[in-house]
Formats: structure tokens, C-alpha cells, sequence
């Protein structure tokens, strides 16, 4: 902001001087306002486990979603496997007859790739936060092995994860 003040000189010449900075209302005013937002805000930012918790939802249903469209486009059967620390995604890897199609089994070979990162899909769970742990798959046609309804908790938050039986929905 610039101010303009006439400075006498002397009685043949007036100058303008430019006078730059804030003035102390301004200043005042501003101090207050921050000291607001500290009061209403930071509260709010002090149990992170709660913002943690959605965040691994959000994560979770994305990797589930991601799972189920790779199985189709791919046409091949997708495992998820939760621990209580990470999701995994792989390929079916043996044949084991017509009925039962692919077995899920733990081989890196046959890991789903992450588009992120170029690597296998894992996605680690933030300590503190616990979900539901879980094992099924996803048909070549995108229908779950099984419904699921996992539970993602931490904190004083908890959220549900449902993936539909015929459908493969997740939600």
C-alpha cells in the first residue's frame, strides 16, 4: 500500500514523498484474525489419527477399484491380499481346474503394477490405523470371489469398506 504525504521544502518548493509499510490498524487487525484461526483450527488438526483413517479409506477403495478394472481389462483374476499392515495386489497364478480357475499365491512375479510408481501394488497401512484383514480375488469378469466388508479404524474414527457380491461395486 503507498502513501503520499507533501513535505515542505521551503517556500519556492513542495515534494511529494512516497511512504511504504503498513499502518498499526492494519497491523492490529491482522495479528487478531491469525490469532482466530489458531483458536478455531489448530484443534482441529490436533487428532491426526482421524485424517489418517480416511485417508487409508480412500486409498484402500481406490486400490480395490483399481483391482477389479485391472482384472477386467487384463482378463485375468486379480488377488487382494490385506494384511494388517499392507494391500497387495496380484495375478492368479496356478491353474488348478475349471471350477476353481486361478489360486492366489504370494509371487512377486506376478504382482499388479502400481501406474504410479512402475512396481508391484502394495500399499502399506499407517501405523496406528488398523484394517480388516482380508484374502479373495477378482473374476476376469470384475465379480469378487465373495462380498467383503472390511473395517478401517484408528483413533476415534472408524469407516467401512463394502465390496458387492455380484457386482464387485466397491464402496
Amino acid at each position: 500500500m503507498q502513501k503520499t504525504g507533501i513535505v515542505s521544502c521551503g517556500p519556492r518548493c513542495l515534494l511529494r514523498r512516497a511512504t511504504h509499510g503498513f499502518t498499526l490498524p492494519e497491523l492490529i487487525a491482522t495479528m487478531v484474525i491469525i490469532g482466530i484461526m489458531a483458536a478455531v483450527v489448530v484443534p482441529r488438526f490436533a487428532n491426526r489419527a482421524d485424517f489418517d483413517v480416511f485417508g487409508v479409506t480412500q486409498q484402500t477403495r481406490a486400490a480395490l477399484r483399481f483391482a477389479q478394472k485391472s482384472a477386467i481389462a487384463k482378463r485375468r483374476q486379480v488377488c487382494v491380499t490385506i494384511a494388517s499392515n499392507s494391500l497387495d495386489l496380484t495375478f492368479g497364478t496356478t491353474f488348478v481346474d475349471s471350477c476353481s480357475g486361478f489360486t492366489c499365491a504370494a509371487n512377486p512375479a506376478n504382482c499388479l503394477t502400481n501406474p504410479a510408481t512402475g512396481k508391484g501394488y502394495t500399499l502399506p497401512v499407517t501405523s496406528g490405523i488398523s484394517i480388516t484383514a482380508a484374502s479373495f480375488y477378482f473374476s476376469p469378469l470384475g465379480k469378487p470371489s465373495a462380498a467383503q466388508s472390511l473395517t478401517v479404524s484408528g483413533g476415534s474414527s472408524t469407516q467401512t469398506i463394502t465390496v458387492e457380491a455380484e457386482t464387485g461395486y466397491v464402496h
